[in-house]
């Protein structure tokens, strides 16, 4: 792990998730599976709000990654874990309300408890930023609400519909000049999705249909991304096709396809 933080624009991260951040509440989610950069997007995101905003911010953290340094916002970073700041994370964003925060950023959302404060503290007018080991946008809405009982699954989908703003899922591959690449997917919730969220039975594919059909909004679908970073000469053909089910192949060929045609146009 490197000691200076690196960019936020170095990194691939979509713009659209910066500008999620100056929400003044609600719960954003950063996911993807082990090693996939979740810590390192976390932390540029936590670097940019300080450069740009004028915040109070409490990271819980297992361990601390990155030291920051307040600079127009205030950071106060604890660690997580028996004989640190705090035994487990339920507990620290349950004692975040206390201590007047803005932003909370959650290093791991892994349990009901820590969803529950999560969840909390986001409706008591709080931005609420946290991480799931999930490998898509639809996977995360489909893990938080089977966190809970089947009795109140219904009760906690108006919550998480209601506060749920953003959730990005990355992945990450070596390019073609052998530096690791971002793959992103965005999911900005708007009334569509958050319809989706509410409905008595979720379906993936209809959460995948509306990150696609809600570009204009800032989602962007993992199909595009790849064709992108494709098209961008970045990654390679095979690459791509590996990052998707079989079922797909053919809308990314056509993605692919309309994505040339665009550059050529300009």
């Amino acid at each position: 792990i490197k000691n200076e933080l690196p960019r936020y624009e170095d990194l691939g991260v979509p713009d659209i998730v910066r500008r999620m951040t100056r929400q003044p509440q609600g719960l954003i989610l950063v996911t993807g599976k082990t090693n996939s950069g979740k810590t390192t997007t976390l932390n540029a995101l936590i670097n940019d709000i300080n450069e740009t905003q004028n915040r109070k911010i409490l990271t819980l953290e297992s361990p601390v990654e990155y030291r920051h340094k307040s600079k127009r916002s205030v950071i106060v970073q604890k660690e997580v874990g028996p004989g640190r700041d705090c035994l487990c994370y339920s507990d620290g964003v349950k004692n975040s309300l206390r201590e007047d925060c803005d932003i909370i950023v959650v290093g791991e959302i892994r349990d009901r408890e820590t969803m529950d404060a999560a969840i909390e503290t986001a409706e008591a007018g709080h931005l609420v930023i946290g991480t799931l080991h999930t490998k898509s946008c639809a996977e995360t809405i489909d893990r938080m609400i089977n966190f809970y009982d089947i009795s109140d699954q219904q009760s906690i989908k108006y919550l998480i519909a209601s506060l749920l703003k953003l959730v990005v899922s990355q992945r990450l591959l070596k390019g073609k000049n052998g530096k690791l690449v971002l793959v992103p997917e965005v999911m900005v919730v708007d009334n569509i999705v958050a319809g989706i969220i509410r409905k008595e039975k979720i379906s993936v594919s209809e959460i995948e249909d509306a990150i696609q059909s809600n570009l204009e909004k800032g989602s962007i679908g993992l199909i595009n991304s790849i064709a992108e970073l494709f098209v961008d000469d970045k990654i390679t053909l095979e690459q791509a096709k590996a990052q998707i089910e079989e079922k797909n192949i053919e809308i990314l060929n056509r993605t692919i396809m309309q994505l040339k045609i665009k550059k050529q146009g300009n």
